[in-house]
């Protein structure tokens, strides 16, 4: 009969399966971020589709990976760039190839027939194929990467790509799909960019949100307070966060530490009220609840607005043809990546977010908030 393990060998394998787990996250980090400029991404779009026409099947990719930790460019760039050598092209290629080749070694290019292949032989064939490679790769890999480059240098870095890089590297504690759902979330979704670029947030007061979810809009404000303030001085916005997923408020907490406070409530449950605040968000939250909690939420948000506060909600417009359509099918689909088969959705039309919440005493506007996505969302804004 085998012995217990002892306490002391479980913690070492712990420490040990800790340290992996952590040093796997390094690398996943460093090949999603490095060489991440546009002279560096022409590099490694040049070097990969050069490396891509050479005729070494089977050993691209770690080619690829030691030539792009030579010169320091994006490994997977570069073995993505790769990939102009694949099944499709790659007859074309070694056609090309050869015909090169030939012309430079005979002086001609090759008929597209086996006599001239068997004149040849495999090794005079085999010799042009390599001379071609090699220069049809040079003025492939010139091409496209003189493309990226150009392409790269267009695309101007923002302050908000900037902010979105510095808030998803709050989340790295709390694992890297974390950091990869942040960074996702503020490149696709235009709610975050947009609820900055408007103004329309405050830069004072109490903001609470409900449904925060990982925390995202807390830790964007936060990390906006401290880019513009340049750290100087205590961040001038009280942030509360609540929401009921136990594993999205770990994550929330580990970003966020001291600088919010992060509670868990169950939004539908009779006995929950938010606390007195200036602004209120609830982005993506209410689709989730049936009507009746829809309305009593909205109706407690209301009431613990101050006097001139402001409750901000993004929802799917119901209105808006194929694209809530569309939005509907995403909701579904990552319900059912999730598990939650029997979620039920309930949603309204704009001008039914708007008529709720002006029933509620509140002056609202709505404005659009899906662009460069195929979605039908809308922003609600009620102010007391």
């Amino acid at each position: 009969m085998n012995e217990p393990e002892p306490e002391a060998g479980r913690r070492r394998r712990r420490r040990r399966g800790g340290k992996l787990r952590r040093s796997l996250e390094d690398l996943h980090v460093r090949l999603r971020t490095e060489g991440d400029t546009p002279a560096r991404r022409g590099g490694a779009v040049a070097l990969g589709v050069f490396l891509g026409a050479l005729p070494i099947w089977g050993l691209h990719l770690a080619v690829c990976t030691v030539l792009a930790r030579l010169f320091r460019v994006s490994r997977v760039l570069t073995y993505v760039a790769a990939h102009i050598n694949n099944p499709l092209t790659v007859p074309l290629l070694l056609w090309a190839e050869w015909g090169i080749g030939h012309l430079l070694t005979q002086g001609r290019w090759p008929a597209l027939a086996f006599d001239d292949f068997r004149a040849q032989g495999a090794v005079g064939v085999t010799r042009d194929v390599l001379i071609g490679s090699v220069v049809l790769g040079v003025v492939l890999g010139v091409g496209f990467g003189l493309a990226t480059w150009f392409t790269a240098l267009r695309k101007k870095p923002s302050q908000f790509a900037h902010l979105r890089e510095v808030v998803a590297e709050r989340y790295l504690g709390a694992g890297v799909f974390n950091w990869e759902f942040v960074r996702g979330k503020l490149r696709y979704d235009p709610v975050y960019r947009g609820l900055l670029t408007s103004r329309l947030l405050p830069r004072g007061g109490h903001l609470v949100d409900l449904g925060c979810g990982r925390g995202i809009l807390l830790a964007l404000l936060r990390a906006f307070e401290a880019e513009a303030e340049e750290g100087a001085g205590p961040p001038a916005m009280e942030l509360t966060g609540f929401d009921v997923e136990i594993k999205h408020l770990a994550a929330a907490r580990i970003a966020l530490q001291a600088q919010a406070k992060i509670r868990r409530a169950d939004l539908t449950g009779e006995d929950f009220t938010p606390p007195e605040c200036d602004t209120l968000v609830l982005l993506d939250v209410l689709h989730y609840l049936p009507p009746e909690a829809q309305e009593r939420l909205l109706a407690v948000a209301a009431e613990a607005l101050a006097p001139g506060g402001m409750l901000i909600l993004r929802e799917a417009d119901a209105a808006a043809g194929w694209r809530f359509r569309a939005t509907a099918a995403g909701e579904r689909a990552m319900a059912i990546l999730r598990g939650r088969w029997r979620t039920r959705f309930h949603y309204r039309s704009r001008e039914e977010w708007g008529k709720l919440l002006g029933g509620l005493g509140l002056a609202v506007e709505d404005r659009a908030m899906s662009a460069g996505t195929p979605y039908g969302n809308v922003l609600v804004v009620g102010r007391r």
